[in-house]
């Protein structure tokens, strides 16, 4: 359904491509591996550990947008501004450029060994643009140190441990299993006919997903899950005990935005790592992280390695949050205490005793993952298509539109209710918040053939989220491999007006297959949800004494 159309994907005329790889050797785990295919073709990038890198980034394609991800590191997309957001994955349009500065070779807790750095959108990547980053602990005769060192002795530092001793350790038990009952849709077909006999796909006979040991008897009941979202804290070390409970394929347990240990934790087998990092069928293995205050708050994409070629598009992904230090998290309608559990959506609940965090407001944490597959879809081959097809969805949920129209929905009021008088609720998560609550929205490309533009209606919210003054936007580009931090000020706009709106994928075709949803504003004392302090948010009103109407803009009350 998604198409075999493609324009090819390279690194400085260089490929590396999956197919080869799998002729010479079909195991998916080892696709990376150095002891069994030999080191890419794509450019190698050595470095010794603390060394400063820049990447220069240029985009040489005429008619499509990339991903550029690197595991273990990451950069400042406003290189001299220190408040900026720190990444590990950019957008890359059409003759766009970046020069992307990496401090330290190794990460923030200068691990030496072999890292990936790849194109995140799925036929780029198996097409073969990604290559091998090899950060040494030891000199080597034909890689000259850099002048300046590491320190004014020009030595290699030595490693500290992924984690300090003093960090808290938060342990989490997870299983990967097969989801054949996979529905994005309980009310809808199994498959929508779209264009040129392509169809959306509203089911997934051959879905995996990561689901905690807690949940895997409630998830086999047939309860549909939302992808694996688990929460931690700046300083945190994370333990992730991942056990296979697939019937066949081995798995891992990825997440590259974080600091951990490439030869360890990496959770793929990349060039001359030692030892084995997936996992097999009935199989467990411990993943170790750390939530370094040198990244901050953040948010890292989670993936499966076992396959990445398919596990991630048939739902093997989820996602860790990273809050403020100290901070605890609730479940916005009960108040229980989910900080150990799988949780899209929960209430942020800051410690203001820490020094620092003495004005920090509580705030409503949102995690939306995004996943599509079609890649025909705005290329020129003919005929030209203007509808998605395949596996379209937000958290494992989709609602098209030809679905809606076939229940009685018009096009005009596609949004509402298609039986005034039989209200039903929509399959794609509804965010909740009280008019005026801040609302972090973390998007994830979970697995993606193109790109994406996600948007808020009637909101806005800093393009860089940390920083004072930052131009505010109300739509922002993404794709597969990339995570983005929306932080809207107070739900409800600027004047904090309660009632719904509309989140989406604002590239049309990929909303009407289905990615899109609602942000439910609510009164302040509505009782759906608990409120996020005791003080009710003030309603900004648009009226003024004379003059001219104005709206002024807000401050970033999340910073």
């Amino acid at each position: 359904n998604g198409g075999t159309h493609t324009t090819g994907g390279s690194l400085n005329f260089r490929a590396e491509p999956i197919s080869g790889r799998m002729a010479a050797n079909p195991d998916m785990s080892k696709l990376f591996s150095s002891a069994v295919h030999g080191d890419p073709y794509t450019p190698m990038v050595r470095a010794y550990l603390g060394d400063t890198v820049v990447f220069r980034l240029l985009q040489t394609m005429t008619n499509e947008s990339m991903v550029w991800t690197l595991s273990g590191h990451t950069y400042l997309t406003e290189r001299y501004a220190g408040d900026a957001n720190r990444k590990n994955s950019i957008h890359v349009g059409i003759a766009e450029r970046y020069d992307l500065v990496v401090p330290q070779a190794g990460g923030p807790r200068l691990q030496a060994g072999d890292y990936i750095h790849f194109n995140g959108r799925s036929s780029k990547f198996s097409e073969g643009a990604w290559g091998i980053i090899r950060v040494l602990d030891k000199e080597v005769s034909d890689l000259q140190k850099l002048p300046a060192g590491y320190s004014g002795r020009n030595e290699i530092p030595k490693a500290p441990s992924v984690c300090p001793a003093d960090a808290p350790v938060k342990s989490f038990n997870v299983s990967s299993i097969d989801f054949p009952s996979m529905k994005l849709n309980p009310k809808a077909p199994d498959a929508i006919e779209v264009d040129f006999e392509r169809t959306i796909q509203m089911v997934n006979p051959e879905a995996r997903i990561y689901v905690l040991d807690e949940d895997v008897a409630t998830v086999a009941s047939g309860v549909q899950p939302m992808p694996l979202t688990l929460r931690a804290n700046v300083g945190d070390c994370l333990k992730v005990k991942l056990t296979n409970k697939m019937k066949q394929g081995r798995a891992s347990f990825s997440a590259i935005g974080l600091a951990f240990d490439p030869k360890d934790s990496l959770g793929a087998n990349v060039g001359n790592n030692p030892g084995e990092q997936t996992v097999a069928p009935g199989e467990s293995r411990v993943y170790t992280y750390y939530a370094d205050p040198f990244i901050g708050e953040t948010a890292s994409l989670v993936w499966d390695w076992g396959n990445v070629m398919t596990n991630p598009r048939n739902g093997l992904y989820g996602g860790i949050v990273i809050g403020p230090k100290g901070a605890t998290y609730r479940d916005p309608k009960t108040g229980a205490d989910i900080s150990t559990k799988n949780s899209w959506v929960a209430d942020v609940i800051v410690d203001r005793s820490i020094q620092g965090y003495e004005h920090r407001q509580n705030y409503r944490d949102v995690a939306l993952f995004f996943q599509d597959e079609d890649n025909i879809i705005g290329t020129s081959f003919m005929p030209y298509v203007q509808n998605t097809a395949g596996l379209t969805a937000v958290n494992y949920r989709s609602e098209p539109y030809k679905f809606r129209e076939s229940n009685g929905c018009t096009l005009g009021k596609v949004f509402q209710p298609c039986s005034v008088d039989k209200p039903e609720s929509i399959a794609t998560p509804l965010i909740e918040a009280h008019a005026g609550d801040p609302v972090r929205i973390h998007v994830f490309g979970a697995s993606n053939e193109q790109n994406g533009m996600f948007s808020v209606e009637k909101h806005e919210w800093p393009i860089e989220p940390f920083m004072r003054g930052a131009d505010q936007i109300s739509v922002v580009e993404f794709s597969a491999s990339e995570t983005l931090d929306a932080f809207i000020p107070a739900a409800g706009g600027s004047f904090r007006l309660p009632g719904d709106y509309v989140w989406s994928n604002q590239r049309l075709p990929y909303a009407q297959s289905g990615q899109w949803g609602l942000m439910k504003v609510l009164p302040h004392d509505d009782q759906r949800i608990l409120p996020l302090s005791q003080q009710a948010p003030s309603i900004k009103r648009a009226e003024v004494e004379s003059g001219t109407p104005t709206v002024s803009r807000m401050s970033n009350p999340l910073r």
